[in-house]
């Protein structure tokens, strides 16, 4: 099963400046005022590495001044990081923490020890290879959940969390990270004796675990938590469909299953899956027939994308007529504003069911799941030649 492994890390040095002013959100949530933001705060924001605008050499230059200056330096000994982020949820302002590690997971093909819970695209694949070719660091963590039922691993995450981070800060979404260094032997093998029974399910992270497997690897940077954890949340991806051709609103909302008006409450009754829908025509919902353990993202493709409008998994894969977008109010606007056809509003994908047709071998859309809030980025690398 899962075999995992401390490292020795690259990391920033006091030289760099305070972390707050380094640390960036994942390279593919970033948009462009942000980064403009990034690169601002500091010379050696991550930001200058990881979105590198398709400059690659310049990235890799960056990298080697920034080792050779003692901004960046490799730890003496092998470690587990543990790691808390504490922030408020999306909507309620509920505060939530969830706490996991980072180490090292031996790269495999999936659907033994790790498993996928959605299909790739090939463009940010492509992307994120030519960097790790540039660069040979690993800069970003992949996100794994593993499950926890016992509690025995929080546990000892917990534990440590009571004690004063090595580092500490908090971002722009007013998430708190804080990072533990653990070189303890014991502490370490009593965490790989826990894990080593476990499947590992990609959370975040698809393409840059593909682009390991491409780069053959023999071990990557996974940050590690708890599908128990209390603080893990899964929040809806929505769809927008775009350049449909001869699309026709009335004719389209004639023929999708038990229509009603306005697109709230956005709760599937019994046996159905709920879609809400905005398009020029105005807004409605849909219930479609399903069965219990039915995941909506699933539905949608099989029952309404493909047979209804032709966006078939290969149009989806080719980015033709499929935006994505994280709040209601962004995928209403898009429609409202003459850049979409329809916006499909789709209700939180239970992380249970996710974990479960996933290990079972099933593979959902691209963008099915927006784990909140990600990783923070720049706090540990892999160096691969190290």
């Amino acid at each position: 099963m899962a075999q995992i492994h401390p490292l020795r890390a690259l990391r920033y040095t006091s030289k760099a400046g305070g972390i707050a002013g380094l640390a960036t959100l994942p390279y593919d949530v970033i948009p462009p005022a942000l980064e403009a933001d990034y690169k601002q705060r500091s010379p050696y924001n991550f930001a200058h590495l990881i979105l590198p605008n398709g400059d690659y050499a310049g990235a890799a230059a960056r990298l080697n001044g920034w080792k050779q200056a003692g901004i960046l330096a490799r730890d003496s000994e092998e470690a587990f990081f543990v790691y808390q982020q504490t922030f408020p949820a999306p909507g309620s302002g509920e505060m939530l923490t969830r706490r996991g590690f980072i180490g090292l997971g031996d790269t495999e093909d999936y659907g033994t020890n790790v498993f996928r819970h959605e299909w790739t695209m090939s463009g940010p694949k492509q992307d994120r290879f030519n960097l790790l070719q540039a660069t040979r660091v690993q800069f970003d963590s992949i996100f794994m959940l593993f499950p926890d039922s016992d509690g025995e691993v929080e546990a000892r995450l917990e534990a440590v969390c009571a004690t004063v981070p090595d580092l500490d800060y908090e971002d722009h979404e007013r998430t708190r990270h804080r990072l533990w260094r653990v070189t303890d032997p014991a502490w370490i093998a009593s965490l790989q004796h826990l894990l080593a029974g476990k499947p590992l399910l990609i959370a975040d992270g698809h393409h840059r675990y593909e682009t390991a497997l491409r780069m053959g690897q023999p071990r990557t940077l996974m940050t590690f938590v708890s599908l128990q954890s209390p603080g893990l949340r899964c929040f809806a991806t929505h769809r927008i469909v775009h350049s449909v051709e001869s699309f026709d609103p009335e004719a389209f909302l004639g023929r999708l299953p038990n229509v009603g008006a306005g697109i709230d409450p956005l709760v599937s009754p019994p046996g159905h899956i709920r879609f809400g829908l905005a398009m020029a025509n105005g807004e409605f919902h849909a219930d479609v027939p399903a069965s219990a353990d039915a995941l909506n993202v699933a539905v949608l493709q099989e029952s309404i994308l493909t047979p209804l409008l032709g966006i078939t998994p290969e149009t989806v894969t080719a980015g033709t007529n499929l935006r994505y977008r994280r709040t209601r109010e962004e995928a209403l606007a898009e429609v409202r504003e003459g850049r979409g056809q329809i916006a499909f509003l789709l209700e939180d994908l239970p992380i249970g069911g996710m974990a479960r047709v996933s290990f079972a071998g099933q593979v959902l859309p691209q963008k099915s799941t927006y784990f909140y809030p990600k990783l923070g980025s720049g706090l540990v690398m892999l160096e691969l030649d190290a």
